[in-house]
């Protein structure tokens, strides 16, 4: 056999040994490198995130104190389930049956209920003050006694506290004339009278139509 063939055939074999190296060996390698890069890249993305979680919670936590206040605060705005409900009602069922179309009502914050002592008005559910009882002889006597020694005045008893909450309600709806917003109001005074102290204001448009805009109270005890 001619020596330039043997060494043709020779190269030609190794060739193949070189090409299947790399094809078994070489390429599994590469692209098992370039997999590893990809994940490696995905994980170091995920910990950036994570690691700004992490950052803005330890923020918020510098800040819990404040978030806890601002929290009980919007809880406090809060009625609770079903104490106000059926001035919901009574408001929906005026409108209802007058066809006036509410525009929003909004309920306030509870706070501590104050006695009122002057007339309401078209309300008129509250008198004045009635004025204080005439002192007995037996009275005056204990108190004007200063030889008595043991017949001093007894101290009045300390006055009961009031557990009475009040709301603030305020409505606002839309008639289509003066008379649908009067029947408005006198449907909102009618009934059970669980709003009080009832002021309105209107304003005509042009087209006719009367804007309302109401601001009542409602009491709730420590039963709602």
């Amino acid at each position: 056999m001619p020596k330039h063939l043997v060494t043709a055939i020779g190269l030609v074999v190794a060739l193949g040994v070189i090409a299947l190296g790399v094809f078994l060996v070489a390429l599994p390698l590469y692209f098992q490198a370039v997999s590893v890069d990809a994940q490696t890249a995905t994980v170091a993305g995920a910990n950036t995130v994570y690691q700004a979680q992490v950052d803005n919670l330890t923020a918020q936590q510098e800040n819990l104190d404040q978030i806890n206040s601002d929290v009980d605060q919007l809880r406090a705005q809060i009625p609770a389930d079903g104490q106000l409900d059926d001035v919901f009602e009574v408001v929906g069922r005026a409108a209802e049956s007058t066809g006036v179309q509410l525009t929003a009502v909004t309920a306030g914050e509870q706070a501590v209920f104050v006695t009122r002592t002057a007339p309401e008005g078209v309300d008129g559910a509250v008198a004045g003050a009635a004025p204080a009882p005439e002192p007995t002889p037996a009275a005056t006597d204990a108190a004007t006694d200063t030889t008595g020694g043991t017949d001093a005045a007894t101290p009045a008893p300390p006055a009961a506290t009031d557990s009475r909450q009040q709301v603030d309600f305020t409505i606002s709806a839309t008639a289509g004339d003066m008379a649908q917003a009067t029947a408005f109001l006198d449907a909102l005074r009618a009934g059970p009278r669980l709003l009080s102290s009832i002021t309105a204001t209107t304003t005509q448009s042009g087209e006719g139509s009367v804007a309302i805009q109401i601001s009542a109270l409602t009491y709730l005890d420590e039963e709602g």
